[in-house]
């Protein structure tokens, strides 16, 4: 699909393809043809806002490099829903700080499977007690795996919510 907008009616246009299942828009200039050496034409993803329960971690808990999210099911089960990208190196003792270590009641297995991330061989990850809700940027991409939704992409860490509980998620 090819359209043009331009000026103020451009953002509407975008939210409108939120709400149609857009994952995003490769946009322009006005100006710009198509060059196949040049890299003229930008992607533009849709993000929006999501909460989630940090329930492993990628790397030593008390320095994570990423973390490993998820949500409850229509059960009340915690379930995978996707993972963070690289945390920034300046904040992970404190982001470390805020988990615990997982009791043996831990609803995840030891090792991922290597679908779940994308990877060639099962992730190994640390588990942590799932308690801590953090806000995250994620794309609307959403795949489904065992019939149930993961984020197509690494999250965006936002922010720890104190304030939420991780039933509340």
């Amino acid at each position: 699909m090819i359209a043009r907008w331009t000026g103020s009616g451009s953002g509407a246009a975008a939210v409108g393809g939120v709400a149609a299942g857009i994952e995003g828009v490769v946009a322009k200039r006005l100006d710009h043809g198509y060059l196949p050496t040049r890299h003229a034409w930008h992607k533009v993803k849709t993000r929006r806002s999501a909460e989630a329960v940090v329930g492993g971690v990628l790397g030593p808990l008390t320095a994570p490099v990423a973390r490993v999210l998820g949500g409850l099911d229509d059960a009340g089960r915690l379930r995978v829903a996707g993972r963070t990208g690289p945390l920034p190196r300046e904040s992970r003792p404190a982001l470390g700080a805020l988990l615990r270590p997982a009791d043996q009641r831990h609803p995840w297995p030891s090792v991922l499977p290597p679908a779940r991330f994308g990877d060639a061989a099962p992730v190994e990850y640390t588990r942590v007690k799932p308690a801590l809700v953090v806000e995250l940027a994620v794309d609307v991409a959403v795949d489904l795996v065992r019939g149930r939704p993961v984020w197509r992409h690494p999250a965006t860490f936002q922010r720890v919510r104190l304030d939420l509980l991780a039933e509340d998620v």
